[in-house]
């Protein structure tokens, strides 16, 4: 591992939340270059980095201010919690106990991401998803969460085949969670590349212990 980069105390939830997602247990990644792409405001970059973890972030937003991507996350944070408890019962409430509790710590989260976009800027990388700023096979391990799949309404199948196509081409492994959208129901795009495959990569789908929008405990995992 490389070793710890300067940072204040993060808090763990969302980290924890991130492994379980996708299925990570940390004394496996010692040697693993890592990625998180679209990083966001996620404070898994910042915690792993802090613990001496080799990994970095990229996203289309980075290149903001810390205090106007704080602002811009806890916007984000406060119109989703109010929105999720007019359709509460569509999530199962086991990892966060409540909307309020998932504010809480999903803010405290964010404060971390700020602090660390602040003080270790090296670490976030801008980039847009269907054309990254990194070299073939620069990553031993890709992380992709909520964005593809679950937007499949808003973002096209020509988005999801040029992202994916970009991040297997970085990462030797990429896994994305979830793979369903927002409704629970697979997506199609997933659908299609469970049945169909994609050209020279592995695809395979794998039930993870994490499970926050009923029927999105899966991932798919994509091996170049």
């Amino acid at each position: 591992m490389k070793e710890p980069v300067e940072g204040p105390l993060f808090t763990a939830r969302t980290c924890r939340e991130y492994l379980k997602m996708f299925n990570l247990n940390p004394p496996d990644l010692r040697d693993l270059r890592i990625l998180d792409c679209p990083g966001g405001a996620s404070s898994f970059t910042p915690i792993m980095a802090a613990a001496g973890f080799d990994v970095r972030a990229c996203d289309i937003m980075y290149g903001e201010e810390p205090g106007i991507l704080g602002e811009m996350c806890r916007e984000h944070l406060r119109t989703l919690t109010e929105a999720l408890k007019r359709i509460k019962d569509t999530f199962k409430w086991e990892f966060y106990k409540s909307p309020d509790e998932m504010l809480e710590k999903r803010l405290e989260a964010c404060s971390c991401f700020e602090e660390s976009y602040r003080l270790n800027p090296a670490l976030y990388i801008r980039g847009d998803l269907r054309e990254l700023p990194f070299d073939d096979g620069e990553f031993d391990l890709v992380v992709s969460s909520h964005l593809l799949f679950i937007y499949e309404h808003r973002l096209d199948r020509e988005f999801h085949r040029k992202a994916l196509e970009e991040l297997t081409r970085v990462g030797s492994e990429v896994r994305v969670y979830p793979i369903v959208r927002e409704n629970g129901e697979l997506a199609d795009y997933a659908r299609e590349l469970i049945n169909d495959g994609m050209r020279g990569v592995d695809v395979d789908v794998v039930e993870v212990d994490y499970e926050f929008r009923r029927g999105g405990n899966r991932m798919l995992i994509l091996r170049s």
